[in-house]
């Protein structure tokens, strides 16, 4: 095979896994990302064959919803006739008809899924398969162990010798004498690593040829052995990832690549002598589909497929029915209220909107459009406070702000000094001179921690950072302009400003929980969003500022005064910062309404909280879960997730959308050229689409996509969590994350994107997005088009084309 053509596959066939953030700010992930170029449908029937996972969920399962009338006949009807090509195929292909009569006559039928006779698999799989042996698991732990080594963050009391060489040439020097691999049957594994090529490039060139892997199936064999440590792979991938975004090259995904097939190659070395056992593996390799399944998609998935669409066609006619265009205008309010467009925020909006406060509440990304890069003197290194599909051009840091800077030093050092100490005391527990004595003679010191922890007397809420976040360096005044101009564009707000308008970021508080960050705000990269809030106030109260975007056409009263506040979505508190400018008046009309906000929230997510509806304080069992250590659900995040709406809130206003949508704040009429939807299309709806699907793909087959159950989880180097005492990290969200223990509650559904503005408008922008275009034509979002003044909800269609269901009438 040519060098380049390899190159090919090998950059291909890593290009398919799915990057996986690290805990300390995890982010949702696409777990189909490197198949969005793909079908929905043909992606279903390659994961099912190559990993065994499902995408779709089981007949069963449907039939409960049919059967409770979650969806309706209407609704299997429109699936049926909108049905895609690959179903189409699949049905006639095995003469079955595709009608609503026959697949409801079908659901009562236990599912028979076809066997696939044609299957991708390594050669310790193939060898696993026919010998009955367990070489997959021995090879996945051992390349794990290393990898945690290697990648460790601190966690580990023994520092891996090798780390400042690279992971390849650092597994090569701690393999040649680890006798584990031998001990396991693999006989003279430590004299092969030796003869192993130093580069890994030549590694996985040697192994491509040695075990004769067909040209036509090199990227396909590629994939399937990177599978074999998907965790692994993932978080390798994410790390290459952020190297290139930044300019760089990286390669340790490759290098994982080549230490998987090193262990590979032993094994086939092995089976040398056995020649109809290698002729056996030779002929499956060059072994062509024989059954169906294998060249349609299987008919059991074909008919669930139907039945997803039919779902998602149930939840549309709900969404069409909560948008209404036609609500009147609202008078000027007294306060403008900016959310993250987090699913949480609609409840709270919602809520805040239904006070006393004659308030508008405004979506946009939790970053304010502020990428940041920013640093808390004191705790560690600095942040990038941006979607992670950005790299953050500007750099801030945390200031003394309104203290004076010896309180600012003093405060600075203590926080130093407390980290250092927690490092010593960790240290020292975790030292081998410890391990033995540690728990005899300091076990009862902790028995008043442990009592407090569990009253959850000990956790303080979400808090401010340290002083106050400014720029590192001293903008010009017309930088600092183009920044406050963006905000307001973005928002769409550039005249009518209220006497008060507040940015209200989100983050969240919870006890003994690895995935903390993920409940933090996605648009700051899995941080909370106070920082960003806190800088777009302050940038849009500078006495120059505000006179430069005059300049640009945006007068903002001279009475208008901008604040922050951070919103605590495990507990619906919301904590104002900067307020000293502010009429006293009125900020405490406004913190009474926040207040009573967050108590109508709390009260209305009870529902979903299992005990917390039970007790008589309702809105004090909601606010403990996040003090319970104990507790694996202290809230529900982002599950349920379904719709994203680029509208003007007015069209949402009057409806429940029970927390389900993302709402971006948008209106045609101010953006004529189209310029700032395609900002929204190109980020925040990509960034919405990783979310839905990995909370669709962690509910589907949350073995594969999701991260098991939060009582077994062991956090892995600092870096992720793998399940009891296995070493692959686990890729997504847990077990509790979508399931309440007796239901799912996060309903799987691909992500409903409904924009205000013309068909022609839109297709202009996917032509010039493409990765959103394939996100869209190959069926993993579905787009829905309002018009401009909401008289339209036409879909698009996989061939780019617009299927109109009925004009509407048009906003007021």
């Amino acid at each position: 095979m040519q060098t380049e053509q390899l190159n090919e596959s090998i950059l291909a066939a890593c290009a398919k896994i799915a990057p996986l953030w690290p805990l300390s700010h995890f982010v949702a992930v696409n777990p189909f990302a490197g198949f969005a170029d793909q079908r929905f449908a043909k992606v279903a029937t390659f994961a099912k064959r190559i990993q065994g996972a499902d995408t779709v969920m089981p007949r069963a399962w449907f039939n409960a919803k049919f059967k409770s009338g979650d969806l309706g006949m209407e609704d299997l009807r429109t699936a049926v006739s909108t049905a895609t090509p690959e179903v189409v195929d699949s049905f006639e292909a095995y003469d079955e008809p595709l009608t609503v009569e026959h697949l409801v006559s079908l659901l009562d039928e236990p599912s028979v899924e076809e066997t696939l006779l044609y299957q991708t698999c390594s050669f310790s799989a193939y060898l696993d398969s026919r010998v009955g042996t367990n070489w997959q698991y021995v090879i996945r732990e051992e390349a794990a162990k290393w990898c945690a080594a290697y990648d460790d963050e601190g966690q580990s009391s023994w520092k891996f010798p090798w780390k400042d060489l690279t992971l390849y040439q650092g597994w090569k020097e701690a393999a040649q004498i680890d006798k584990n691999p031998e001990l396991c049957g693999l006989i003279g594994f430590r004299k092969m690593v030796q003869s192993f090529p130093d580069d890994p490039d030549q590694a996985i060139a040697q192994a491509v040829e040695l075990l004769e892997m067909p040209e036509s199936h090199v990227e396909e064999l590629l994939y399937r052995i990177l599978l074999t440590l998907p965790g692994w792979a993932g978080h390798l991938r994410y790390k290459d990832r952020e190297y290139e975004i930044r300019g760089g090259s990286g390669t340790l995904l490759h290098q994982l690549l080549a230490i998987l097939l090193n262990y590979e190659v032993a094994l086939y070395k092995l089976q040398q002598d056995d020649k109809d056992f290698l002729l056996g593996w030779q002929r499956n390799l060059l072994e062509e589909p024989e059954n169906l399944g294998a060249t349609v998609i299987d008919l059991d998935l074909a008919q669930r497929l139907v039945w997803q669409s039919a779902l998602e066609s149930a939840f549309e006619r709900k969404l069409r029915g909560n948008i209404r265009p036609e609500v009147a205008e609202v008078s000027q309010p007294d306060v403008q209220a900016v959310f993250c467009i987090d699913v949480r925020s609609e409840v709270f909006r919602r809520a805040l909107e239904s006070t006393h406060l004659q308030v508008q509440t405004m979506g946009f990304a939790g970053f304010f459009g502020l990428a940041i890069d920013h640093s808390v003197p004191g705790l560690g290194p600095s942040q990038a406070r941006c979607p992670v599909l950005l790299v953050p051009p500007v750099k801030t840091a945390d200031h003394c702000g309104g203290m004076a800077s010896y309180e600012f030093d003093q405060l600075k050092f203590t926080k130093i000094l407390d980290r250092e100490d927690k490092r010593s005391w960790k240290r020292f527990k975790e030292a081998a001179a410890s391990c033995f004595t540690f728990v005899e003679t300091m076990g009862l010191t902790y028995a008043y921690k442990m009592i407090c922890d569990a009253l959850g007397y000990h956790l303080t809420l979400q808090s401010p950072d340290l002083g106050r976040p400014d720029f590192l360096e001293n903008l010009d005044v017309e930088v600092r302009a183009e920044m406050a101009e963006g905000i307001l564009s973005g928002l769409g707000l550039k005249e009518s400003f209220a006497k008060t308008v507040l940015f209200c970021g989100h983050g969240s508080a919870t006890k003994n929980n690895p995935y903390a960050s993920g409940l933090d705000c996605g648009a700051c990269g899995g941080h909370a969003g106070d920082a960003n809030a806190r800088l777009a106030a302050a940038l849009l109260n500078q006495v120059d500022v505000r006179p430069a975007l005059k300049e640009r056409g945006i007068t903002i009263p001279e009475g208008t005064q901008f604040i922050a506040g951070l919103h605590n979505t495990t507990t619906d508190e919301v904590t104002l910062f900067d307020t000293d400018a502010a009429d006293p008046a009125e900020l405490g009309k406004l913190r009474a309404a926040l207040d009573q906000a967050g108590e109508l929230c709390a009260i209305e997510r009870s529902a979903l909280l299992g005990n917390a509806a039970k007790q008589s304080n309702t809105v004090k069992a909601v606010r403990e879960r996040s003090k319970d250590w104990s507790q694996v659900r202290p809230e529900w995040g982002l599950a349920g997730n379904a719709g994203f709406i680029v509208a003007p809130r007015k069209w949402t206003q009057a409806s429940s959308l029970q927390s389900r949508a993302f709402l971006h704040e948008y209106d045609a009429k101010s953006d004529p050229e189209g310029a700032v939807l395609e900002q929204i299309i190109g980020g925040p709806l990509v960034v919405g689409s990783w979310i839905n699907l990995q909370y669709y793909g962690s509910a589907t087959d949350n073995t594969h996509y999701g991260s098991g159950h939060k009582s077994i989880h062991n956090v892995v180097g600092g870096v992720g969590v793998a399940l009891g005492n296995e070493n692959d990290l686990y890729p997504g969200l847990p077990f509790q994350s979508v399931h309440d223990g007796e239901k799912l509650i996060h309903e799987p559904l691909r992500l409903h994107a409904c924009i205000a503005a013309e068909t022609e408008v839109i297709d202009g922008i996917l032509q010039r997005q493409e990765h959103v275009r394939h996100l869209v034509e190959n069926g993993w979002v579905h787009l829905i088009a309002l018009g401009a003044d909401g008289r339209l909800w036409a879909r698009r269609q996989s061939d780019g084309t617009w299927k109109q269901t009925a004009l509407r009438a048009a906003a007021a």
